[in-house]
């Protein structure tokens, strides 16, 4: 029977994930391709399926002079209902009678035998389970078995801790928890917060994760994830398989060491395998694998029954690979160049014969190989005999192999593809793949620090990755460490690599205050561009002088230098890019006290940045329309505009933004008199700012103070707090009295005697 496509496309855990996504709100193609990691032709691709399967809307909005395709869930509900011999699906508008197909998302476990006391001791545990035990004794399948349902995911050893977080985020969204895919949409990168929305978020939907393979994580982050998590979990739970047993402590971690099968275990695996034996020679077979499930395929696969050789895997294996035909040989050789699992569709094209699949089948029949989500592997414990015995060029393999994953153009796929093209030492495959970085991922540095320095290191002499190693220092706040690493990289850099080096060391010099280098370097890049004629050359130098003349206090120049960005993304399509330049012109024209015009601009970047579901930049932009309407003396507005950023930002926990927002609705607060929410706003800034030691939240005293001065007191008390707090960070003590006194003079039409202490009492003599 021919399975219908609804039935397909929901068997599909990609496009599971969109459809979970879309739960929550409209999305662009762009930012669901981001959220999700893939590329971005794909997924418009499975959105086109999905709207035709009546899963998903799509429509047009108007977005200036132009159109803009989001899509949101239209289908809200999918019911199964299960008949006599059939599967009835109901999308509440359609109604089909298939099998339903189910996602695959971890390891295949086929000839699996007892473990029952470790299964029952697996099931009745929470908090973190660790599986600790020598390699093959069968912990990943194991896990698997026990938990059918957990998300799961398998260590490469290229992890940055924030790209496992994001698949945290993606599975508990899956389950109808967002908050912590809405933080890391946010930006948000604390430490702390994140442990806390795992935790959360685990206890809430009671999911299970599975985090195989702990041993290859090179992310010290990710323990100290498990130790916070481990005794606080009571619903949720966190399932990690591992070579090396971790140190997280006794409290709400259960461990479990696997050994070898017990004897009557083993025999049975010797009867599914189909072997006839007698138990005198099950007897002997035993004492040598000590029940070990790999060592036991590989002697029953080779007809062997007795040890020769010290080294018993590699005798075992040598002797089951004398029997394989010269197409499988070369398989398991390709396979054992790669310590990670290689998708079907590039083993084709590594593989380059037309019986790949059919080789592929008679490996994982033999048990020589075995699947890991979409991709194949070799057993580690086989790996260092294969790569001893083949004479396969390695460089070649590697190179051909970055070159499929760079064609994915995700983030994921593209950390790998740097990988395997500095294996192959083919520096000028490195420079093609800086090149695509800088102008198309550039968020991948922002996103995955860590992750992509070790990447990058063990070529760290090349000038481009230089120049790439020092953005991730600059990221990092790191600038003296970026710019001895750009300085160096410079003189061996050409063409687009040159100009990026220059826009990068100008940014530098604004940001250390370096005003009169990073002209020098402004006009090198300026000249790089006319060269090039580039647009994304132009961008960065346009970029970089917006900035510079701010700076400067060349409101005007910085103005121009603005709509020159705005010019060059819209013609670049950028749409990550547009609203920001939006915002950024309407913050000049604050700066310019031209509300109105600030107001327009901020409009256009509210109406962008929701047509495209960057709900950051949304509520980003709704803080900035608070300020603009407090400039024009709309409090009401300005109270709606920051009310809406404040309760955004407080739910990402980003107490920065949270804090500004907050800090504008408490002084329309005070203008339009309403003392009590005013009061509520201005202990809400305190409770921040003693959490966090955030300098605006301590006016929070400041706004106490006019709040008492506004009912008839004095409010010495607070004004004195406030100053004592500020003291330090006098410019903004003096910017929020200046607000505070325009207040309390428009209310009383003087300041009332005992005002507020001036300048001369908060700076030192």
């Amino acid at each position: 029977m021919e399975v219908h496509p609804l039935l397909k496309a929901l068997s599909n855990e990609t496009n599971l994930q969109i459809l979970t996504l879309l739960g929550s709100g409209s999305f662009h193609p762009r930012e669901l391709a981001r959220l999700l990691q893939k590329d971005e032709t794909d997924v418009s691709r499975r959105l086109k399926q999905l709207e035709k399967l009546g899963l998903v809307a799509g429509r047009w909005v108007r977005v200036g002079d132009r159109n803009v395709r989001v899509y949101s869930l239209q289908a809200g509900e999918i019911r199964v209902e299960l008949k006599p011999g059939e599967i009835r699906i109901h999308t509440g508008e359609e109604e089909f009678d298939e099998t339903l197909l189910r996602p695959k998302r971890m390891p295949q476990v086929e000839n699996f035998v007892g473990r029952k006391e470790e299964l029952d001791l697996l099931l009745g545990s929470k908090g973190v389970v660790v599986i600790y035990g020598m390699a093959g004794i069968g912990k990943t399948s194991l896990a698997a078995r026990a938990f059918p349902s957990a998300c799961w995911y398998s260590f490469t050893g290229l992890e940055d801790f924030y790209y496992l977080t994001w698949q945290f985020g993606l599975f508990l969204n899956s389950l109808g928890w967002d908050e912590l895919t809405e933080y890391l949409r946010g930006g948000g990168r604390s430490e702390v917060d994140v442990f806390e929305l795992i935790t959360e978020g685990l206890e809430a939907t009671r999911g299970t994760v599975v985090l195989d393979d702990l041993h290859k994580c090179e992310d010290e982050r990710v323990l100290r994830m498990l130790t916070y998590l481990a005794p606080r979990l009571r619903e949720g739970r966190v399932v990690v398989t591992t070579r090396v047993k971790p140190n997280l402590g006794a409290d709400g971690v259960t461990y479990l060491e696997l050994k070898g099968l017990k004897p009557e275990e083993a025999y049975e695996l010797v009867r599914m395998k189909g072997e006839k034996i007698e138990l005198e020679e099950f007897a002997g077979l035993y004492g040598l694998t000590l029940g070990h499930p790999l060592a036991l395929n590989l002697l029953l696969e080779g007809q062997i029954r007795e040890k020769r050789q010290e080294n018993l895997f590699d005798f075992l294996f040598g002797e089951v690979y004398k029997e394989l035909g010269e197409d499988e040989r070369l398989m398991l050789s390709i396979l054992a160049l790669f310590d990670e699992p290689v998708e079907y569709e590039a083993i084709k094209a590594l593989y380059r014969k037309k019986n790949a699949f059919s080789v592929l089948y008679s490996l994982l029949r033999r048990g020589l190989i075995e699947r890991k989500g979409d991709g194949y592997s070799i057993h580690e414990l086989l790996r260092g005999f294969l790569r001893e015995v083949s004479n396969l060029e390695s460089a070649q393999y590697y190179g051909a192999y970055s070159d499929y994953l760079a064609g994915k153009e995700t983030p994921a796929d593209f950390l790998r593809a740097m990988k395997y093209a500095i294996a192959s030492g083919d520096r000028e495959r490195v420079r093609k793949l800086v090149a695509f970085r800088i102008t198309k991922m550039k968020l991948l540095i922002t996103d995955f620090p860590t992750a992509y320095l070790r990447i990058l290191s063990p070529l760290s002499g090349e000038p481009t990755v230089k120049l790439e190693m020092g953005m991730v220092y600059f990221q990092k706040g790191l600038y003296e460490k970026a710019k001895k690493l750009w300085l160096e990289a410079e003189p061996g850099l050409e063409g687009v690599f040159k100009a990026e080096v220059e826009s990068l060391l100008a940014d530098l010099s604004i940001e250390l205050g370096d005003m009169e280098s990073a002209g020098e370097y402004l006009e090198k890049t300026r000249k790089l561009a006319e060269e090039l004629n580039d647009l994304y050359t132009w961008l960065s130098y346009y970029m970089e002088k917006t900035k510079y003349d701010y700076r400067r206090g060349d409101v005007e120049g910085a103005l121009k230098s603005a709509f020159k960005e705005l010019e060059i993304v819209r013609e670049l399509k950028d749409v990550q890019e547009e609203p920001l330049v939006l915002l950024h012109i309407g913050d000049i024209y604050t700066g310019m006290e031209s509300y109105e015009r600030a107001v327009t601009y901020y409009g256009e970047a509210l109406e962008l940045s929701k047509a495209y579901g960057i709900r950051f930049l949304e509520h980003a932009t709704y803080m900035e329309l608070a300020k603009a309407y407090y400039g024009l003396e709309d409090y009401e507005k300005a109270v709606e505009y920051a009310t809406k950023a404040a309760e955004y930002f407080l739910k990402l926990r980003n107490y920065r933004r949270a804090a500004d927002s907050i800090a504008y609705r408490c002084v329309s607060y005070l203008a339009l008199g309403e003392l009590e929410k005013a009061r509520t706003d201005a202990w809400e800034l305190v409770r921040i700012a003693e959490s966090t030691n955030y300098p605006l939240g301590w006016a929070g005293y400041l706004f106490l103070g006019a709040v008492e001065r506004l009912e008839g007191r004095e409010g010495e008390e607070y004004f004195g707090m406030g100053r004592e707090k500020l003291r330090g960070n006098e410019r903004l003590y003096d910017a929020v009295l200046g607000e505070l006194e325009k207040i309390l003079t428009s209310k009383v039409n003087k300041v009332p005697p005992g005002s507020p202490p001036g300048d001369e009492d908060i700076h030192p003599s």
